[in-house]
């Protein structure tokens, strides 16, 4: 058990819009607590203003997937900085006034188009429309990114979005703002850990999009996770299940968030026990059907 002390499971807040939030939020709280956990709530960027309110009126501790509130997804690898600087400006606002000290955003799209945020009525493929380019998928009809990463636009890219994480963390002081691993669509470009660690950026590894580039790619889903983890950048974990099987065909797989007993082929107790090992113990439940069973699945994996 006292190894467990370090573990912190955090439910999204999408998981707490419902009527039986209150239920949900005491069953993860127990749950916490008898495994000795620490519990807190990451606001999605999709949430709403009347959902942070409530959320942010119990005492318990937030966490931020941003853009918070804001107009514009965070793509630091356009040409023009200024509308991804603006939501990350209205989130670090946001985090000031609700002591919130980490944040976690997508932050590449191969794309120089300002992208509407999703959420509060805007669905995400509406808002990630004017970003499909169909030379950068893998087929007709497909969102799902073909293999540009030796191109030139690429690496100008890649090097743009890395000077500007600079720039932010020297910019916001006192707030940690973590690059997440992209699920492999709409010309996403922070995919594997060669595109990030080299940055030096702390990074949120999440789980199900790392699934989806390991099969996508045909590279190993835990050889890849290891190689996030050995960079010793990993400070958070989105973790859900993903339902998706390489008898799929590429061009029609999606995301996961589903609970973590959710039959898959991903082996997530190994997941589990190898973020333990190097100290990526913050676990983050991107799973609207959030339950106890999702928490003690990751104390077993990790007793």
């Amino acid at each position: 058990m006292a190894g467990h002390k370090q573990v912190k499971i955090e439910y999204t807040s999408l998981a707490l819009a419902g009527e039986d939030w209150r239920g949900r939020l005491q069953e993860g709280l127990d749950a916490c607590h008898e495994h000795g956990f620490s519990f807190g709530i990451q606001i999605h960027n999709s949430d709403s203003e009347e959902n942070l309110g409530k959320l942010s009126s119990l005492g318990i501790q937030l966490s931020f997937h941003a853009p918070v509130l804001s107009d514009w997804q965070i793509n630091l690898a356009a040409e023009n900085p200024a509308p991804a600087m603006e939501s990350i400006s209205r989130t670090a606002s946001l985090m000031r006034r609700f002591s919130v000290k980490k944040a976690v955003f997508h932050g590449f799209n191969m794309t120089d188009n300002p992208i509407p945020a999703f959420g509060r009525g805007r669905g995400y493929e509406e808002s990630f429309a004017a970003t499909k380019r169909p030379e950068l998928c893998i087929g007709p009809g497909s969102a799902i990114c073909s293999d540009f990463f030796s191109s030139d636009e690429y690496r100008t890219r890649n090097k743009r979005v890395g000077e500007r994480l600079v720039n932010i963390r020297s910019g916001f002081p006192g707030l940690k703002f973590l690059v997440e691993n992209d699920f492999p669509c709409y010309g996403a470009g922070s995919i594997f850990a060669e595109h990030l660690a080299w940055m030096g950026n702390p990074i949120c590894l999440d789980s199900s999009h790392l699934w989806a580039s390991s099969f996508i790619f045909d590279r190993d889903f835990h050889v890849e996770a290891e190689k996030f983890l050995k960079s010793g950048l990993v400070e958070m974990v989105h973790l859900h299940a993903s339902k998706f099987t390489p008898e799929i065909p590429k061009e029609k797989w999606a995301d996961g968030h589903l609970p973590l007993n959710t039959e898959n082929q991903m082996n997530l107790p190994a997941l589990i026990k190898l973020c333990h090992k190097h100290s990526a113990t913050n676990f983050i439940l991107e799973i609207n059907d959030v339950s106890r069973r999702d928490i003690d699945f990751i104390a077993k994996a990790i007793e």
